[in-house]
């Protein structure tokens, strides 16, 4: 069965195989369907060395002062190993799970607005005093201040323009779920030419967000990524997953549909689609040999992404294939390294 049960052992095993394997950040996701991500990041970080923890958690489910408090804090207690992943939630069906009835467009507003307050708490000039639409606050300030500086790095995601809007504004990078290379360059023209109308420190990078599914050869891979989607995995039982496919108002997501319903699965001998059918998200699955999916990487490169957020079935078993195995035919597109922790 590729899924397994969610324990701090195994997933601890996870990230360390994600770190030995050379990666700068691992997502930690949010929802009704996860264990909870800033208790998760915390409870890993300790069994780690360097890995980044990229926190994702919606904005409107908790308030501006409280959440720069927890990112605050993760990033003291872990010597600067975070990053945030701002999450709009476009599958309303679980947000309504958590009371949340906010309707698309104005989430990306509660967004907004939400990070004008994070950034004015982090020039730490003085108490902040906000008042807006969505959030009113009185003489705020947080405890401890962050180690990363000047910020975290913000992951900001969504294909809509309230989604392209509030990357440009505030995010340090803008994830697409992998659509097709070609479409994803056109969209990383759009938005660049959109980032540069703000205020800007650092330029806005560019992230997808992928499954992976590396073999020995194209027809073991092949194989191994039709038989995930099959009657009797478990990848093909969850509901949540089904309600977000079913239900979501993500533009992204419907992109996702559209390109997994062309009459076949197979986009390409590497592009793959079928995941879609048992999960939301960032199901296009790059498949095949290392040097089929390292080729395949290059070319989202070429289309400007420098920011790779992938997994695969079972999570430790592809962590180890792709760092073993990929990674390494990876260098002439220069990967970030992670620095050796100080002793």
């Amino acid at each position: 069965m590729p899924e397994r049960p969610a324990t701090l052992d195994y997933l601890t095993r996870v990230v360390q195989a994600a770190e030995e394997a050379g990666c700068v950040n691992i997502l930690v996701p949010t929802g009704t369907h996860c264990v909870d991500s800033w208790e998760t990041a915390a409870a890993i970080s300790m069994k780690t060395r360097k890995i980044k923890f990229l926190v994702a958690f919606r904005p409107g489910l908790v308030g501006p002062v409280f959440a720069t408090q927890q990112a605050n804090s993760l990033d003291y207690l872990t010597g600067g190993r975070i990053s945030l992943n701002v999450v709009s939630g476009a599958n309303q069906a679980d947000l309504k799970r958590y009371g949340y009835h906010a309707p698309h467009d104005e989430r990306y507003e509660v967004i907004e607005e939400f990070l004008e307050i994070v950034n004015l708490l982090w020039e730490e000039k003085s108490p902040v005093t906000f008042n807006g639409r969505f959030f009113q606050i009185e003489d705020a300030h947080v405890w401890p201040p962050r180690v990363t500086r000047p910020n975290p790095t913000i992951f900001v995601a969504g294909s809509s323009d309230s989604g392209k809007r509030v990357a440009a504004r505030f995010g340090d990078v803008h994830v697409f779920f992998a659509y097709e290379p070609e479409v994803v360059a056109a969209d990383v023209r759009e938005v660049r030419e959109l980032a540069s109308r703000f205020p800007r420190e650092q330029p806005l990078e560019f992230g997808v967000r992928h499954c992976v599914c590396v073999r020995e050869t194209k027809e073991e891979a092949r194989r191994a990524a039709e038989d995930m989607i099959g009657d009797a995995t478990d990848l093909a039982n969850t509901a949540t997953w089904a309600d977000s496919i079913r239900l979501g108002e993500s533009i992204s997501q419907r992109r996702i549909n559209e390109m997994s319903s062309r009459g076949s699965y197979w986009l390409t001998d590497t592009l793959f689609m079928g995941v879609n059918r048992v999960r939301a998200g960032g199901a296009t699955m790059f498949v095949g040999t290392p040097e089929m999916v390292a080729a395949q990487i290059r070319e989202y490169v070429d289309a400007g992404v420098t920011h790779f957020i992938m997994h695969g079935w079972p999570y430790l078993e592809e962590a180890e294939i792709f760092g073993r195995e990929v990674m390494t035919l990876l260098k002439d597109v220069d990967p970030v390294l992670l620095p050796e922790p100080v002793e």
